[in-house]
């Protein structure tokens, strides 16, 4: 029987709460939920649950959300986390690549990106059998070093040339092959062809030291998932898994998809500024809808993205700070 997920929400919004305790649902995955809607107890829990996996929002009473996820990793906690905040939050984006983070999630997002990111959980601790060929030991031992590195669960394997590789996959099932071009005797294309008769469901990447486009075509028209240049690093085999086994690759990077803006709020006015063009929009923001009243549009030097372009994306960004500030109720 597989073992249950421990899934830990910490939000003080009660919409994002329901969001992941929707998506946790709908993975129809043995999940245990525990929620909180403030930092210290986020923190608790990380430490003392053995959670599994974590979304948590940066912004939340008494501890905020980078700094309960920055002292579980001083502690050595290792959960598989997500942050979640409000556009713009490059600091906080900051942060969870420096500690490790997963993914970070803009708001607001969708509960098939919240599946997403469960799915990707529940393949990755799952063990991977990985097959790796290659006549060089050395090779072999920079490979799944290098492997080792991902965060997959990988089993490692190894075969110094075709023929053991075949032998080895008559008795014993992988998930994915890394497989080298150029081998004496059983070379690494007839080498693919052959392991995909014995196992077909053989996830294979070539690799090579070599830059040849013939190769690395035919390699790819003959069934190999993908194509690897010597050397490569854990974040290219992160890459390759990922597509290999039909998972959303992570996002984690400072800039959001979504228009980018400077919020200022100053009482009951809040003004955003268009960092593409230089449009400044400003609002009266009010605690009762309309939330936003007398909207006022100053075009800013780039004349190219019209201001009629970015506006619903500022209304929306303005929502989202008074939100996250706390002056609009959740």
């Amino acid at each position: 029987m597989q073992r249950p997920i421990t899934m830990l929400v910490a939000d003080d919004s009660h919409i994002t709460m329901q969001l992941l305790t929707d998506a946790a649902r709908a993975s129809q995955l043995p999940i245990r939920l525990s929620t909180t809607d403030n930092g210290r107890d986020c923190l608790t829990l990380l430490n003392s649950s053995n959670v599994d996996l974590a979304f948590i929002d940066v912004h939340m009473p008494e501890l905020s959300g980078t700094e309960a996820f920055w002292s579980a990793r001083k502690l050595g906690i290792q959960t598989f986390v997500t942050l979640m905040s409000s556009p713009p939050a490059t600091e906080a984006v900051d942060m969870a690549i420096r500690l490790h983070a997963y993914e970070f999630l803009f708001k607001p997002f969708e509960v098939d990106d919240v599946l997403a990111i469960i799915k990707t959980y529940a393949r990755i601790s799952a063990p991977t059998k990985v097959l790796i060929v290659d006549d060089s030991s050395t090779v072999r031992q920079i490979v799944q070093k290098v492997i080792r590195g991902s965060i997959f669960n990988c089993e490692v394997t190894e075969a110094e040339d075709g023929e053991a590789a075949l032998t080895l996959a008559r008795g014993e099932a992988f998930d994915v092959a890394f497989l080298d071009c150029n081998m004496p005797g059983l070379n690494g294309l007839a080498t693919m062809k052959q392991l995909g008769l014995i196992q077909p469901s053989l996830k294979i990447v070539m690799i090579s030291s070599e830059h040849n486009s013939e190769t690395e075509s035919q390699a790819l028209a003959g069934g190999a998932c993908d194509f690897l240049h010597k050397p490569f690093n854990s974040p290219d085999v992160d890459r390759v898994l990922h597509a290999a086994f039909g998972l959303r690759s992570p996002n984690l990077k400072v800039s959001s998809s979504a228009p980018s803006f400077d919020v200022a709020i100053e009482g009951s006015t809040i003004r955003l500024a268009h960092r593409g063009s230089g449009h400044i929009f400003e609002y009266l923001w009010c605690e009762k809808p309309p939330y936003l009243r007398n909207g006022v549009v100053r075009p800013g030097a780039v004349r190219a993205i019209a201001p009629t372009d970015v506006a619903p994306a500022a209304e929306k960004t303005a929502l989202l700070q008074l939100r996250s500030a706390r002056l609009l109720a959740a």
